[in-house]
């Protein structure tokens, strides 16, 4: 009866993906309700065992987060705060039960069909989005997008009018394409980690992000299997045994980039386009940064972003933008140096884990911790639990399936 239970209660994480932008109920106009707005009652479906010294430690640094942010922090809109901050510490409470818990193991008759319910997922997802393209194509516009969009917890406006200037994304059942790119790595990993070869869902899941129009998505996509090309031959055991396999999957990695390089040189040109997403995401925003690592009252209290982003004037398209769309960026803004250091400080312990990586990156344990920081430059919308959800989630499955190397 106990396995019928837990094996259940893990179908829910692949329902949840299809879910995850949409809205039950809302809060006001700032505050949506979605399923995983309940994640930390969720979590509690597949908690063992519970460490309280690592949930204190990661509650007290959240906490210590928190206080340094309202003690240094300027206030541009103090009726914002305690909503902002109480998303704060929501995140803060869900990464903080993922890592300090164990969770229940799920028994190896029961991958299958957990993969079966990810492969579905990952198709349902890449047919809409493919659905949605083609509608583009053919009629300039998607009446896909805009009855879809009726239901998510944001509009998607912005890419109905993006659109309606001849360009070309998608968004399957999520508010924005990067984060619909970020969903379908956050899949992708979360299939990884059972430890299988799927090389028909990589390709789908590579044209579900192609199909986004998400940049980010596809470098993301590029870094990972790059890396993993490297952990899985760079080694003198695989050179002596797999040296042809090696040089024809590089291959083939190529001929696919020389096809993807307009498309990539395009969109580095965009960082120099004053207006364009790529500007606003990775250029604009630096005035902002360097002003919040140089001044004394650089911090920003919660609550006061729309207020600071809008004095710097930076365009977003034909208007001035109102939010960072860029999470690394968001985190310097509130929190200044110790960002910075504690950025520093994750990136060290991830390149010492690449070290020990090459022949031996169990389920793509590099790329999984490495997800983390190259999540915040797909989207400013870090304080969120649909967020939270896609990071947490392929970490969730790495210790149900009882993975050592965590």
């Amino acid at each position: 009866m106990s396995r019928s239970i837990r094996i259940c209660s893990y179908l829910l994480l692949p329902f949840i993906y299809l879910v995850v932008n949409v809205k039950l109920a809302s809060l006001g106009e700032s505050f949506p309700i979605t399923i995983v707005t309940f994640l930390p009652a969720i979590l509690f479906l597949y908690i063992e065992r519970i460490s309280v010294k690592k949930l204190m430690i990661a509650l007290g640094i959240g906490a210590g987060l928190t206080a340094f942010n309202y003690i240094f922090g300027q206030s541009l809109d103090a009726s914002k705060y305690v909503t902002s901050t109480l998303l704060f510490v929501y995140i803060v409470l869900i990464m903080a039960m993922t890592w300090s818990c164990r969770f229940k193991t799920i028994s190896q008759r029961n991958h299958r069909k957990l993969l079966r319910l990810f492969y579905g997922v990952v198709g349902i997802i890449v047919m809409l989005a493919a659905a949605e393209m083609a509608q583009i194509i053919l009629t300039g516009g998607s009446s896909l997008i805009e009855k879809i969009s009726k239901f998510l917890i944001y509009s998607n406006s912005y890419v109905l009018n993006f659109i309606s200037f001849g360009g070309k994304r998608t968004t399957a059942l999520y508010f924005e394409p990067a984060f619909f790119a970020l969903a379908l790595i956050s899949i992708w990993l979360s299939i990884k980690q059972f430890g299988i070869k799927t090389p028909k869902t990589d390709g789908m899941i590579l044209l579900g992000i192609v199909l986004s129009g998400s940049f980010s998505g596809v470098m993301t996509f590029i870094l990972f299997y790059l890396l993993e090309w490297a952990f899985q031959y760079l080694n003198k055991n695989a050179i002596k045994k797999k040296l042809p396999l090696a040089i024809i999957s590089l291959s083939v990695f190529l001929v696919g980039l020389i096809f993807a390089f307009p498309y990539i040189a395009t969109r580095l040109g965009d960082l120099g386009t004053e207006g364009s997403s790529s500007y606003y995401r990775i250029i604009g925003p630096l005035a902002m940064v360097g002003h919040s690592l140089t001044n004394i009252d650089g911090v920003v209290r919660f609550g006061s972003l729309y207020e600071y982003v809008a004095s710097f004037g930076i365009f977003n398209g034909a208007d001035v933008g109102k939010t960072v769309d860029n999470g690394l960026y968001l985190l310097i803004i509130y929190f200044s140096w110790l960002a910075v250091l504690l950025t520093i400080w994750y990136m060290w312990k991830v390149i010492k884990m690449m070290r020990t990586a090459f022949g031996n990156n169990e389920n793509y344990r590099v790329q999984l911790w490495l997800f983390t920081p190259v999540s915040l430059f797909f989207t400013g919308s870090i304080f969120s639990p649909e967020y939270a959800f896609l990071i947490v989630c392929p970490f969730i499955l790495r210790k149900a399936l009882n993975i050592t190397n965590t």
